[in-house]
C-alpha cells in the first residue's frame, strides 16, 4: 500500500522545464545584446580616438614648424605646403635651416624634412594621417573645396582637413590658421625655386 503523505516530486514537470528554457533564452538574449552593444561602442571609441590622435600629430608638426618658419609657400591646388624653418643649431650660437613640406595626396597627409628642397616624389614621405597599408580605411580630405591648405597674406597658412578613420567611419575636422613667425634670415636655404 502506498503512503499518501509521500508525493512523487522527484523531477521537473514539462511546464516547469519549458519555463526554465524560455527564461534562460531571454536572459541569454539580453546578455548577447549587451555584449554586442558594448563591443560596438568600444569600436566607435577606438575609431574616434585614432582620428583624434592623427589630427593631433598633423596639427602639432604643422604648427611647430610654422612658428619657426621664415617663409612659406602653398601650391596653387592647395594640396602642398613648403616652409623654410629655422632651428637653433647644436652650438646654440646660430641657426640650423631645414626645408619641411606637407602634401595632401592619395587620401593621406605626408610629411618630409631635410636640408634641401623637398622632392615632388612623395611616395617615400612619412604618412602622418590617412590611408596607408596599415590603415586601408582611413582617409584625409581637404575641406576647402578639395584643398587642405590656403596661403593667408605672405606668411600665414590656413589648414582645413577632415580625417576619417575606420570601416565604420568616424571623422575629425581640423581648421586652424598659423603664421610663420621667425625673422632670422642669415644663412637661410632655398626650399623652392
Amino acid at each position: 500500500m502506498r503512503d499518501s503523505s509521500v508525493r512523487d516530486d522527484d523531477g521537473l514537470s514539462l511546464i516547469e522545464l519549458i519555463v526554465v528554457i524560455v527564461v534562460s533564452g531571454l536572459f541569454a538574449g539580453l546578455l548577447t545584446v549587451l555584449f554586442i552593444n558594448g563591443w560596438t561602442t568600444q569600436e566607435r571609441s577606438v575609431a574616434r580616438d585614432s582620428a583624434t590622435g592623427q589630427a593631433s600629430v598633423v596639427k602639432s608638426t604643422f604648427s611647430q614648424a610654422l612658428r619657426n618658419a621664415t617663409a612659406v609657400r602653398v601650391s596653387e591646388s592647395g594640396t602642398r605646403v613648403d616652409a623654410v624653418v629655422a632651428e637653433i643649431d647644436d652650438s646654440l650660437a646660430g641657426w640650423a635651416w631645414e626645408c619641411r613640406a606637407w602634401v595632401l595626396k592619395e587620401e593621406s597627409i605626408r610629411y618630409s624634412a631635410g636640408p634641401n628642397a623637398r622632392s615632388t616624389d612623395v611616395s617615400t614621405w612619412t604618412i602622418l594621417a590617412g590611408r596607408s597599408s596599415e590603415r586601408p580605411f582611413d582617409k584625409v580630405a581637404g575641406s576647402m573645396g578639395g584643398a587642405g591648405f590656403a596661403l593667408i597674406g605672405s606668411k600665414g597658412v590656413q589648414l582645413a582637413i577632415d580625417i576619417t578613420v575606420g570601416d565604420e567611419p568616424k571623422t575629425v575636422s581640423i581648421s586652424d590658421g598659423m603664421t610663420a613667425q621667425a625673422v632670422a634670415t642669415e644663412g637661410a636655404i632655398a626650399c623652392w625655386s
